[in-house]
This record gives structure tokens, sequence and C-alpha cells, in this order.
């Protein structure tokens, strides 16, 4: 049984709750005034709420009986972590501020997941150095290809709304559907060279990856691998893009989130 989480964790998970919470709430009045977003407050927002995470992350991982623990709860906070941390600091070169209107509200979700519910996460006893290498690969690669995901259901929202001729509203600030589809291929392309150095170093370091416990993860994570390589192919060789890409690259990140937070969510929640 895994040590409860302490006041410290509990209240950096508020506390990044109302930084978030605010930085969302900035951003969405900005999308409803089809103003361009205020850069600067809502990335200062972020980053305060982005330190509150980075301790509730830490407390909900390591444990007061000096023992790491990694469960569905701590996985998630982890990831929302990372894509957060991600996005923000591309937001800095990059206008890609808007895709937290996706990721905040997984943050937010998270966060109060951790606060709220008193799960069991399984301990992991004596990390090696190999197993922390595969980790920290797997979460930047699945945080990077959210970032790509979410920038697909822009770039699908910012076509379809062109295609029916609709009133623009909200897309007037956003960047020309042309540089909104670039930023995505870039994510793609950067996303998927982590991905493939996240496979390549389980079957490198770890042990058999085919066994039963494991074997559904490995196999979804490279048809994973395919889509994203079929469609980054495709792109160069063949100009490929709009839905074709769009579509494949949710597909394809559809099968990441499974591939680990599905078969937590079963071994955790349905099987106890």
């Amino acid at each position: 049984m895994a040590p409860p989480l302490t006041a410290l964790t509990v209240w950096a998970c508020l506390v990044g709750l109302a930084g978030y919470g605010l930085a969302l709430g900035w951003l969405v009045r900005s999308m409803r005034h089809h103003e361009a977003p205020d850069r600067l407050p809502v990335l200062l927002l972020t980053l305060f709420a982005l330190a509150a995470h980075a301790t509730a992350t830490v407390g909900a991982i390591w444990r007061v009986d000096g023992h790491a623990y990694l469960g569905l709860l701590e996985s998630a906070t982890l990831f929302a972590f990372t894509v957060t941390a991600f996005i923000s600091i591309a937001a800095l070169r990059r206008p890609v501020l808007t895709l937290h209107l996706i990721t905040l509200p997984v943050s937010l979700l998270t966060l109060g997941a951790l606060a709220l519910i008193s799960g069991d996460p399984a301990r992991i006893e004596a990390p090696g150095h190999a197993l922390i290498s595969h980790i920290v690969l797997s979460v930047c690669a699945y945080s990077l290809l959210c970032m790509a995901a979410s920038q697909a259901l822009i770039v699908l929202w910012q076509d379809r709304t062109l295609r029916a001729k609709r009133q623009l509203g909200a897309l007037r600030v956003l960047p020309s559907l042309e540089t909104m589809e670039a930023l995505l291929f870039s994510q793609l392309w950067v996303g998927f060279l982590m991905l493939t150095l996240a496979i390549a170093s389980g079957f490198t370091f770890l042990d058999d990856l085919f066994a039963q416990q494991v074997a559904h993860h490995t196999v979804l994570s490279i048809a994973s691998w395919v889509i994203y390589a079929v469609l980054l192919l495709g792109h160069s060789r063949f100009g490929w893009r709009g839905r074709t890409v769009t579509y494949g690259a949710l597909a394809a990140f559809a099968l990441l989130l499974l591939a680990y937070f599905g078969s937590k969510f079963v071994l955790e929640i349905l099987l106890g």
C-alpha cells in the first residue's frame, strides 16, 4: 500500500489548479472576443502553475517512505506536466499558445484527480538507469506527439471552418492554415524521432517486451510508430497534407494513449 500524499503535495495540486484555471480563463476570454491572446499573462500564469505542478508530480511519485510509485494518476500527472511545459516553451518562439486550450484542461483534470482520488500505485523497485532513460524518452515522445495531436485538432477545425465558408470568428487570431500545417509537421517529426528512440531503448535495455503483461503495450506502440512513419513518408514523397495527415496523426496518438494509459486503466481500475 502506497503512503498517502503529503499536505504539501495536495496544496501544490490546489495552487496548480488555480494557476491553470486563471490562464485558461484568460485564453478563452481572448478567443471569445476574437482577439489574439496576450502571451505574457498567459505564460506567467502557466509558469506559476507549472512550478506547483512539478512539486505535486514529484510528491506523488516519490512518497514519504523513500520509494517511487508510478500508477495511472501519477503517470497522467507527469505526462500533463511535460506537455504543458513543452507547449509553454515553444510558445516563446512559435504561435502555439492556442494549444493550451486543449492541454490546460487536461492538466486541470489530472491535478484535480490526483488531489481527490486515493489510488494505490505500483511501486518501482530500485529503477536502474536503463529504465529511467526509457521512461524519460517515452514521456518526452508522448508529450511531443500530444502537442502534434492538439495541433492536428486545431488544423482540422480551421480547415472545416474555411471549407464551410462560415464566419471566421476566432480563426482570425490564428496563423494561416499553411503555417499551422507546417508547425504540425515539425512537431510530428520531432515527436516521431523521440518515439523511435523510446522504442529502441525499450528493445535495447529492457527485458522481453513481448511478455504477456506488456505485449499489448509494445504492439500498440509499434503500430503507432508505423502510422507516423507512413504519414511523414507520404508527406515527404507524395505531398500528403490536410485531412489525411490530421486524421492519421490523431489515430496514431490514440494508439499511443491506449498503449500506456489503456493498460494501466485496465490493470489498476478494472482489475483492481
